[in-house]
């Protein structure tokens, strides 16, 4: 079961937290890129996410999908930020580098998308991704969020039509998108690192949903760009620095 520890007789695969954080982090910062309309916030909720899983890694390591567990923490940290940074600032698109597989159609998509993105509402972004994109349902995403279906109904269908209108597609969906996403859930989290974008792209098939296609890609763009960039080993190093810094605090604390 995803996110759940295996049975005591079940053979450990169980891997070490170095690869287990080189095999995920690209998805996970992918994902919170999207969630998340401030570079920074995003980065900041996915380090305080591997840092949580560091410290509890010898009973996570054995779940059948750690990475599960990690990415309900970023999105929890991320809907908690976000209520209050569309108070106090603009969002903005990552400048992440495209990776040199990228062809320049893909680059300009995601640029649109990520910029359409960060016009939003927090509120419209975080419902799309998550409906669209994770293939959750209005009612699994009220629940999470502490909405009402009917708030939640409506952010997505904004969201969408300004998605639809700036990235200039056609959206001739129905409107049971909720019950559609299901059927086109994309939920692998990079469980294969992200060595090129043609790779990536053959993990799944487009879906017929454009605004879903549309995210998708833009997903497996912003993959590829993180795992070339210089973020894992910097997350990875102040993930580990900050576990060093709280053992050391706590061994401190039980001398005194």
């Amino acid at each position: 079961m995803t996110g759940q520890a295996r049975t005591s007789g079940a053979v450990s695969t169980a891997e070490p937290f170095d690869s287990f954080f080189a095999r995920s982090f690209p998805s996970m910062t992918a994902r919170a890129l999207l969630l998340c309309g401030h570079p920074q916030d995003a980065e900041d909720a996915v380090q305080e996410a591997y840092a949580a899983a560091f410290a509890r890694w010898e009973r996570l390591r054995h779940y059948d999908a750690p990475d599960a567990w990690v990415y309900r923490i970023v999105r929890q940290r991320l809907w908690a930020v976000a209520r209050d940074r569309s108070r106090t600032r603009p969002a903005e698109p990552d400048t992440l580098q495209p990776h040199p597989s990228a062809g320049v159609e893909q680059t300009v998509e995601a640029r649109a998308v990520l910029t359409a993105l960060a016009k939003l509402p927090s509120r419209q972004r975080t419902v799309v991704v998550l409906n669209c994109l994770e293939g959750m349902t209005q009612e699994a995403i009220a629940d999470e969020l502490g909405l009402t279906r009917g708030a939640v109904a409506s952010s997505v269908f904004k969201a969408r039509a300004t998605l639809v209108k700036a990235v200039g597609m056609s959206d001739k969906t129905d409107a049971g998108n909720g019950r559609r996403a299901r059927r086109d859930r994309h939920d692998d989290l990079g469980l294969v690192p992200s060595h090129s974008l043609a790779r990536l792209r053959e993990q799944t098939a487009a879906p017929a949903d454009p605004v879903t296609a549309a995210l998708k890609r833009t997903e497996l763009w912003l993959r590829a760009a993180v795992a070339r960039s210089e973020r894992p080993a910097r997350q990875l190093a102040a993930v580990l620095a900050a576990s060093a810094d709280a053992e050391a605090a706590e061994a401190e604390g039980e001398e005194e």
